[in-house]
């Protein structure tokens, strides 16, 4: 018999997991604190997401309503923004041991299909790491056009970091 992988909410139960990943996932540069990400999670538990497989939780991705073009700077925290009309993936990371399983799309795919009932026309996020590449194949595109105070919030993420943007559809 199979186990299948499967996306749900995330618990807080499930913090420890999602620290553990981060870390298996992220360079030092870009770890954050525990204190931070409890406090994500607190606000916006709604776009909080994990996958499992037989009660194991294997990757995360977490999120926020906010508006096209408003960039988080690194390590700050961050709640649901009044009138939004974006998604925004602030952090998606997959344990090294299912690598390879397809898991950062299956996650990605599902927070797209959440924001769009909820109406929301857009995700945005931040490319790390040199996953720019990964962001394309799933529809999103480089965008430059911020203005000075985001582009100093995205000069605040070590390495290159990109802007990225993706329609959803109506």
């Amino acid at each position: 018999m199979t186990v299948e992988f499967i996306c749900r909410a995330m618990r807080l139960s499930d913090i420890a997991d999602v620290i553990r990943i981060q870390a298996e996932a992220y360079i030092d540069e870009i770890l954050e604190t525990d204190e931070v990400i409890l406090a994500r999670f607190a606000q916006t538990p709604d776009t909080s997401w994990v996958v499992e497989r037989a009660g194991e939780v294997c990757g995360y991705l977490v999120g926020y309503h906010s508006a096209l073009g408003e960039v988080s700077p690194w390590g700050s925290e961050f709640a649901h923004k009044p009138e939004s009309t974006a998604l925004y993936l602030h952090d998606l990371a997959i344990s090294k041991s299912v690598a390879g399983c397809g898991l950062g799309p299956l996650l990605v795919n599902h927070a797209l299909m959440e924001a769009q009932q909820r109406e929301l026309r857009a995700a945005a996020l931040v490319s790390v790491q040199n996953s720019k590449s990964f962001w394309q194949k799933l529809g999103f595109n480089e965008c430059d056009q911020l203005d000075e105070i985001q582009q100093h919030n995205l000069a605040s993420y070590s390495g290159p970091a990109i802007y990225m943007t993706r329609e959803l559809a109506g």
